[in-house]
C-alpha cells in the first residue's frame, strides 16, 4: 500500500507445484509450436525459391526418379555380370570333380556370393528410397499448391 493508504499493487499468491508444472508445460508447448512454425516458414520459403512454378517441381521429381531408375539399372547390370562370373566359376569347378578346389577358387565363390548379396540389398534400398522420395515430392507438391493458393496453414496454432 502507498503512504496515503491506496493500493499500490496486488501480489498474487505463490503458485502451487501443479500450477507451476502446468505453466512450464504450456510455455514449453508454445516454444515448440513456435519453432515448428518457424521451421515450416523457412521450408516454405526454400520451396518457393527452388521451384518458381509447379512444373519445375514436377520436372525435378521426374529427374530424381530417372536418376534412381538409372541406379537400379546399373545395379542390375552389375548383378548380371556377377551371375556370368558365377556361371564361369561353376564351369571351372566342374573340372575339379573328385578333387578339392583351390583356396583361391573358394575365395572367388565367397566374393561372388557376397557381392551378389550386396548388390541385391542395394537394389532393395533404392526401391525403398523411391517410396520415400515419392511421398516427399507429393507432400512438397501439395504444400506448394497451398502456398500458391494462399491456403497454407502453420503446423500448429498458438492460442492466446
Amino acid at each position: 500500500m502507498n503512504r496515503d493508504g491506496s493500493l499500490k499493487r496486488i501480489i498474487p499468491p505463490p503458485l502451487t507445484a501443479e500450477q507451476r508444472k502446468a505453466e512450464q508445460d504450456e510455455q514449453r508447448r508454445r516454444a515448440e509450436c513456435s519453432q515448428q512454425n518457424e521451421a515450416q516458414k523457412q521450408g516454405d520459403e526454400v520451396l518457393v525459391k527452388r521451384y518458381p512454378m509447379e512444373d519445375d517441381l514436377i520436372a525435378a521429381r521426374d529427374r530424381a526418379f530417372a536418376n534412381e531408375k538409372a541406379r537400379i539399372e546399373q545395379e542390375n547390370q552389375r548383378l548380371k555380370q556377377l551371375k556370368q562370373t558365377r556361371a564361369r566359376l561353376e564351369d571351372e569347378k566342374a573340372s575339379y570333380k573328385g578333387r578339392a578346389m583351390p583356396d583361391a577358387m573358394k575365395a572367388a565363390f565367397e566374393a561372388n556370393d557376397s557381392a551378389t548379396a550386396a548388390t541385391e540389398h542395394q537394389i532393395e534400398v533404392i526401391h525403398s528410397g523411391l517410396g520415400r522420395m515419392a511421398a516427399k515430392f507429393d507432400a512438397d507438391l501439395e504444400r506448394y499448391r497451398e502456398l500458391v493458393k494462399g491456403t497454407a496453414k502453420p503446423p500448429c496454432r498458438l492460442e492466446d
